[in-house]
């Protein structure tokens, strides 16, 4: 059983030091057989990296500087990434290679291997697949859909920073282009992707930055936005005398209580779980038109809220194209909404996606019950008024 040094420098030589590792043949701390071999293998690979790369960027880039719709960037900035892409994926597997040791994978469920003690979250023995999930909950909008289907510290963490990192990006990307401030912000997110894979795959355990755990989440602050509102009468009348005592926490706890009684409604009426395809279709924009049928077709359907806001998205979706273009990155933004309703989907079916759910129900006040099953959520939406009132 070779020593966890053996095993990290073999994983650190990936990081462009496997050449340093191989010359230092006499070095007691690198010339074990196992070390070397990875050595020369990432030796091997970044040469053929930079080799390849520069013959590329002098000789062949200049043949591919034609623009790609929607996301405006060349064809040759598309190779750009895809070679570094392909690095960082290098880099990735062969820490994972020098950790691993030469043992097969045991076919385990992960029941009993993640823990976590506060900030820090143990998983001691875990497979090969389950550490992936946790990087996976750090790549952008598929963090989302992990951090639903393998919820812990780590993975909901990570998801909430990739969001809001990548929604950085797209903002300076949409106002500047690939220039270089949005090449440096996508070089320090693969860098942070390569240094997380190497902390997951030669470390048992995890300690999450505490900056990390102050993100909130989209229900949350979905929550607090709405009730903003009625907390700013509240102050004005207080203002004006005409109240005394005001509580945003009081509001807070009046909208989860009205989105409770809201689901609890919709899950006693709408029951009709059939679909002519998967689920996750429904917030794929223009595609999921072939559910459009389903809102005339069948009055108890589950999905009558997500197919009408996966309608909204591929509506917003067309505004773009025809008031900007349908090349225009503002299209990118729209990814959140997607990958939101799709990892909230299994577990919630009346997800109601922030600013999205509020143009449904706009639209949906203006159709005067033109659809059966959009009639009855007024309904449902008259009857929450009236309680609140009475309350």
């Amino acid at each position: 059983m070779l020593s966890q040094k053996i095993r990290n420098n073999a994983s650190i030589s990936y990081f462009f030091l496997g050449w340093l590792f191989l010359l230092a043949k006499n070095n007691p701390n690198f010339a074990d057989p196992f070390i070397r071999r990875h050595a020369k293998t990432a030796t091997k690979g970044h040469i053929l990296f930079f080799v390849a790369y520069f013959f590329y960027s002098h000789f062949l880039s200049g043949f591919l500087s034609y623009p790609i719709p929607v996301i405006q960037i060349t064809i040759a900035h598309c190779v750009d990434i895809a070679f570094f892409a392909t690095l960082t994926l290098f880099i990735i597997r062969g820490v994972y290679a020098g950790q691993k040791n030469g043992s097969e994978e045991t076919a385990e469920n992960g029941d009993g291997l993640f823990s976590a003690e506060g900030r820090t979250f143990r998983f001691s023995g875990a497979s090969e697949a389950q550490r992936i999930i946790l990087l996976l909950a750090h790549i952008p909008f598929f963090g989302m859909i992990i951090a639903k289907r393998y919820p812990n510290i780590v993975t909901v963490t990570g998801a909430r920073a990739s969001s809001v990192f990548w929604c950085l990006y797209l903002m300076v990307f949409t106002s500047g282009g690939f220039d270089s401030l949005s090449m440096i912000l996508l070089f320090i997110g693969i860098l942070l992707l390569v240094f997380l894979a190497a902390r997951f795959f030669m470390h048992d355990d995890y300690t999450v930055p505490g900056f990390l755990e102050r993100i909130p989440g989209i229900e949350s602050v979905y929550g607090i936005v709405r009730s903003l509102p009625p907390y700013l009468m509240d102050m004005g009348k207080m203002v004006f005398g005409k109240k005394d005592v005001i509580s945003f926490r009081d509001h807070l706890k009046d909208t989860q209580e009205k989105d409770q009684n809201f689901r609890s409604s919709l899950q006693g009426y709408f029951t009709d779980e059939t679909l002519p395809f998967r689920p996750f279709w429904i917030f794929i924009p223009f595609f999921n038109l072939v559910f459009l049928p389903k809102l005339f077709m069948s009055r108890t359907t589950r999905y009558v809220l997500a197919i009408g806001q996966g309608l909204i998205i591929t509506f917003l979706a067309i505004c773009i194209g025809v008031f900007h273009s349908f090349a225009s990155p503002l299209e990118s933004f729209l990814l959140f909404p997607i990958f939101y309703g799709i990892a909230s989907l299994e577990s919630d079916v009346f997800i109601r996606i922030p600013l999205v759910y509020e143009i449904y129900a706009m639209l949906n006040a203006l159709s005067f019950g033109l659809l059966k099953n959009t009639k009855r959520i007024q309904a449902v939406q008259k009857q929450e008024k009236t309680v609140s009132f009475k309350v």
